[in-house]
């Protein structure tokens, strides 16, 4: 093993220690799965960049194909990098969880999730910063031609928007990667517990 690398136990933890843990995880092994991952954050930045520059280089009238597009580039990335990660032996595999597990977890599923989105808000606002004000540049500019006044923004504009989109994109990859662990961690929790009830019902049979 690498010394970057730190071993991911599976135990019963609390919505707060999933939460926790996993982010204390994904920071310890980050160099590792950068490595695992980054052609696949290079895609998905590519799909992102292209989400923001149809709304806002092509336009405004596509803002509901680039949200779609984005939702889509989201959950195919984060499915790919969790598959990436079982591949490289980042991830070990858990026990199934049927439909009324999930259903009996809920509150900790809640949470969780609760916890791990308004993170990731937070940070995709922070990353995002540069390319609001290149999106509220551009549409400024077009809001203005569609007036008759003439095009405020270089040629140049065009392109250091799409490397504004591509580098954000890209950060924002591994903003959205920040889930996985703690809900692989919740969900290691709520298969030992599925475990444990299994085994004392059968003893109390």
């Amino acid at each position: 093993m690498e010394k970057d690398k730190k071993e991911i136990e599976i135990k019963l933890r609390s919505s707060q220690a999933c939460v926790r843990e996993g982010y204390q995880l994904y920071t310890g092994n980050f160099r590792k799965i950068f490595r695992a991952t980054w052609w696949l954050a290079i895609i998905f930045a590519a799909l992102q960049a292209a989400a923001s520059a149809l709304p806002v280089l092509l336009s405004p009238t596509l803002l509901l194909p680039a949200l779609v597009l984005g939702v889509v580039a989201v959950i195919l990335w984060l499915i790919a990098a969790n598959w990436r990660l079982k591949k490289r032996q980042l991830l070990k595999p858990l026990r199934p969880l049927a439909f009324s597990s999930w259903f009996r977890h809920l509150g900790k599923v809640f949470i969780v999730t609760i916890v791990c989105i308004t993170i990731v808000a937070i940070l995709t606002l922070l990353t995002s910063l540069p390319t609001i004000i290149l999106m509220a540049a551009n549409w400024q500019s077009q809001i203005g031609m569609l007036f008759g006044d003439p095009s405020g923004m270089p040629n140049h504009v065009r392109w250091l928007s799409l490397g504004v989109f591509v580098i954000a994109g890209f950060i924002q990859a591994y903003v959205w990667l920040t889930m996985v662990l703690p809900f692989y961690l919740m969900k290691g929790t709520m298969g030992i517990q599925d475990k444990e009830k299994e085994e004392f019902n059968k003893k109390t049979i």
